[in-house]
């Protein structure tokens, strides 16, 4: 997971200094570019993946147990594993079934990066370097039911070739607001119609948050939408993706800070979380917040964000790097909105994702996982067999893939397992979930969301 993050970011860095429906019979779509989507059964897979690159069905197991499901009508879904996979030129979607212990469907797609999100209700599909969101189908979330092309036209010269979409936030009724890191406008979406290939119906301008000191764009990285408020809470990192060293790996401190502003869903305008103070955003105190799922959680009981931040080197006095600073987790009261530090992470590892269950139990991913109690200025203990890249499972265990290595120290493949949090004992669920093999783990998702 941190080849992930720290690779991509160095992408972004050095290169400033991811349609339409199956027919939903098959277990295995590959997806053509944006707005092409192939509906592939075993037999035009094979054809096609000829020109595009190997193809993998599902098992038999896999497909019976998922048509088990569809025939199941109005009983719970099975649970599933989104499993992303991010190879050079195109990157692949794997859903295991807890039930099924197999992949019980796939989708391949173009682009080097891409992952899933989670909603209460629904399952996304980001292509990230194709600009395009995919809503899937609950029932089977290998099929895309609709997707929206959300390039929009508001790249600055010079900037990223692709939005970057990070986050789906859905707020009250059909609409759902898509986060670009790579952009300064939100792409609103109106999900009460199948779309093939849609546009967005709106947006926001964030142009006004830009920081003098800053790249020109915002980072919006991660959101929530908060319904007793009827406002989703966006963060913005605004870090300066140029100013690096350590062959990229290292991002210096610029003269930013990361902010959070409000926006009303009955309105889709800025609200002035500030008062009678200057602007409308609140500021926030650590330095490059992750971004995607897993970078802010809500504590409705405290009424509060917590924020996973990454941290900055400052510059050293003889040009190279410093000292690291602003590596934490952050509180952002929003009654009163003032903050404070957490958990200070400066002499961890880098940080990926913040799973927050209660007041008194939460998970962070750094090297590993460690529980955390948030009423505690230190992290608790690591989880002992900690998978690689994983999601909670809403009970009691974390569900994800690990990687296995050969003696010499070559990869072999991934094992899917399920680890218990109180005692780190393992249980492998399946093994090599991905068709795909000359990446890297793109993101772990459960669905339905715990």
């Amino acid at each position: 997971m941190q080849r992930r993050f720290l690779g991509r970011l160095t992408a972004m860095w050095c290169a400033a200094a991811a349609l339409g429906c199956g027919n939903g019979d098959d277990s295995t779509v590959v997806q053509g570019e944006a707005g092409t989507d192939v509906t592939a059964s075993p037999d035009a897979a094979a054809d096609v993946a000829g020109e595009r690159g190997s193809v993998v069905d599902a098992s038999e197991a896999g497909a019976d147990a998922a048509e088990a499901g569809e025939d199941a009508g109005d009983a719970a879904l099975p649970r599933r594993l989104l499993l992303s996979y991010n190879g050079t030129t195109k990157s692949e979607l794997a859903v295991f079934g807890l039930e099924s212990k197999a992949v019980d469907g796939r989708l391949v797609y173009p682009g080097f990066i891409g992952t899933t999100y989670t909603t209460a209700s629904e399952p996304w599909l980001l292509e990230q370097a194709s600009d395009v969101v995919a809503r899937l189908d609950p029932r089977r979330p290998w099929v895309v039911g609709s997707s929206w092309n959300v390039a929009m036209s508001d790249r600055a010269d010079g900037g990223a070739a692709y939005s970057d979409p990070v986050a789906v936030v859905v707020g009250a009724g059909t609409k759902a607001y898509v986060l670009r890191y790579t952009r300064n406008d939100i792409a609103i979406l109106d999900t009460s119609h199948t779309a093939d290939a849609g546009l967005p119906v709106g947006s926001i301008d964030l142009a006004g948050q830009v920081q003098a000191s800053g790249d020109g764009v915002v980072e919006m990285s991660a959101g929530v939408y908060v319904a007793s408020k009827q406002i989703v809470y966006v963060v913005l990192a605004n870090i300066n993706k140029g100013n690096v060293a350590c062959n990229g790996y290292c991002l210096l401190c610029a003269a930013t800070h990361p902010t959070v502003i409000g926006i009303d869903v009955a309105h889709d305008t800025l609200v002035d979380l500030n008062g009678s103070a200057p602007g409308v955003a609140l500021a926030l105190t650590g330095y490059d917040p992750a971004f995607g799922p897993g970078a802010v959680a809500y504590d409705a009981q405290a009424d509060r964000l917590l924020v996973l931040h990454a941290g900055c080197n400052q510059a050293g006095g003889d040009g190279g790097v410093g000292p690291l600073v602003g590596r934490e987790v952050e509180e952002l009261s929003l009654f009163t909105g003032s903050t404070r530090t957490l958990l200070d992470l400066t002499s961890k590892g880098f940080p990926v994702q913040l799973t927050y269950v209660d007041a008194h139990r939460a998970i962070l991913q750094l090297d590993t996982a460690y529980t955390w109690d948030p009423t505690v200025a230190s992290l608790g203990p690591a989880i002992a067999n900690a998978p690689d890249a994983f999601v909670w499972d809403g009970v009691g265990s974390l569900l994800g893939v690990t990687a296995r290595y050969s003696g010499d120290g070559g990869l072999t493949g991934y094992d899917v397992v399920s680890v218990r949090v109180a005692d780190g004992a393992e249980t492998k669920l399946g093994t090599n979930p991905f068709s795909l093999t000359d990446g890297f783990v793109g993101g772990v998702q459960l669905w339905p969301a715990p």
